[in-house]
């Protein structure tokens, strides 16, 4: 793991936010949201260089636009609902949580999760990735006053840790790790007792995804050299089908523990619809999987890798 020393020598940061705990976990989680689409979408950008800058606001591009109540209430109950609420759930219900970003890209969701009373560290292979998200992060206690507690570090998880967690998580990230074994080998070494994976990645069985996968199959597996000439190899896209991922976190000594798929429009329906028929619809994972657009699993340590 690498950490660039200009980073580390930060102004003093103002004292941190207690946890909110589970009663304020939703009230923290939907108000850091609201900060990234009514203040920062529209003021950070100016502060980032240019490449950082287009790929931002690419990658943003489809959030609520500020002051739009109506596409707000339905993108705040879809993220509630969905593998960020759930993670945000487990950490509110936990003592000061250490959680792993893995690919953590622009920084959304350690700070999203800092927010919620986790200390998190986020790791890239991108150093301009990283330089966004720490510029994020200086932007977020500049306008709040609030230090979220979130670390940032270069570094291939398929080689190296820094340290053990309580939580991993891996948001449309998996399917771009190579090889992928030692990175589930490293979760299971790394994981603290009681420790889960969450996997937060598209549904490899959708025909939209295996669509698009066809047209990648001569440029699966690309190269990123860093800056000191390190390279890495990675994969351009290989998505799972719930199956797979099963499979894959199992033969590595994960148990899963739970298993969802997510339909489009989720958001839309009223909660006592969405608490009877919905979410355990998204809990049968064997079924509808052609339909599914994404997919959350979550695994903790098999009873022969916890003793």
């Amino acid at each position: 793991m690498t950490t660039d020393p200009a980073r580390a020598a930060a102004v003093p940061a103002p004292p941190a936010v207690p946890a909110p705990g589970p009663a304020g976990a939703r009230a923290a989680f939907e108000r850091f949201l609201r900060w990234t689409v009514d203040e920062e979408y529209a003021a950070l950008p100016a502060r980032l260089p240019d490449g950082e800058r287009e790929a931002f606001v690419r990658y943003y591009q489809r959030l609520p636009r500020p002051g739009d109540a109506p596409a707000m209430r339905p993108f705040l109950r879809g993220q509630w609902r969905g593998d960020a609420g759930w993670v945000a759930r487990w950490l509110a219900a936990r003592r000061a949580p250490r959680v792993l970003d893995a690919g953590s890209g622009f920084g959304t969701f350690s700070m999203l999760y800092a927010s919620v009373g986790a200390d998190v560290v986020g790791v890239d292979l991108r150093p301009d990735r990283l330089d966004a998200a720490e510029r994020r992060l200086a932007f977020h206690r500049e306008r709040t006053g609030i230090a979220l507690p979130v670390r940032y570090e270069r570094g291939d998880l398929t080689r190296e840790w820094p340290g053990t967690f309580d939580l991993v998580w891996v948001y449309n990230a998996l399917s771009h790790i190579d090889p992928l074994d030692p990175f589930i080998a490293g979760v299971r070494d790394h994981l603290r007792p009681g420790g889960v994976l969450v996997v937060g990645d598209i549904n490899g069985a959708h025909p939209e995804h295996l669509a698009r996968l066809a047209t990648l199959r001569d440029e699966v597996h690309q190269q990123y050299v860093a800056p000191d000439g390190t390279r890495h190899a990675y994969a351009v896209e290989r998505p799972f089908p719930p199956a797979e991922l099963r499979a894959v976190v199992e033969r590595n000594g994960l148990a899963v523990e739970r298993h969802e798929l997510y339909w489009r429009g989720m958001a839309q329906v009223p909660d006592p619809l969405y608490a009877l028929a919905m979410a355990p619809l998204q809990r049968a994972w064997r079924l509808g999987a052609r339909f599914a657009r994404r997919q959350m699993l979550v695994a903790g340590l098999a009873r022969s890798a916890a003793s």
